[in-house]
C-alpha cells in the first residue's frame, strides 16, 4: 500500500512539472519562430545576389550605351 501512496505524489509532481514544461515549450516555440524568421532574412541578404547582379548589369549596359 505504501507503494501506491508513493506513486500518487510522483504523479502530481509530474503533472506540475509538465505544466511548467508546457509553458516553457510555448515560449520556446515563439522564440524559435523569431529565430527562423531572422535566419531567413540573413539567408536572403547573404546568399541572394540578384539585386547586386541586376545593379552591375544596369551599370554595364549604361556604360556600354554611352
Amino acid at each position: 500500500m505504501s507503494g501506491g501512496g508513493t506513486e500518487t505524489p510522483v504523479g502530481c509532481e509530474t503533472a506540475q512539472g509538465g505544466g511548467s514544461k508546457k509553458r516553457d515549450s510555448l515560449g520556446t516555440a515563439g522564440s524559435a519562430h523569431l529565430i527562423i524568421k531572422d535566419l531567413g532574412e540573413i539567408h536572403s541578404r547573404l546568399l541572394d545576389h540578384r539585386p547586386v547582379i541586376q545593379g552591375e548589369t544596369r551599370y554595364f549596359v549604361k556604360e556600354f550605351e554611352d
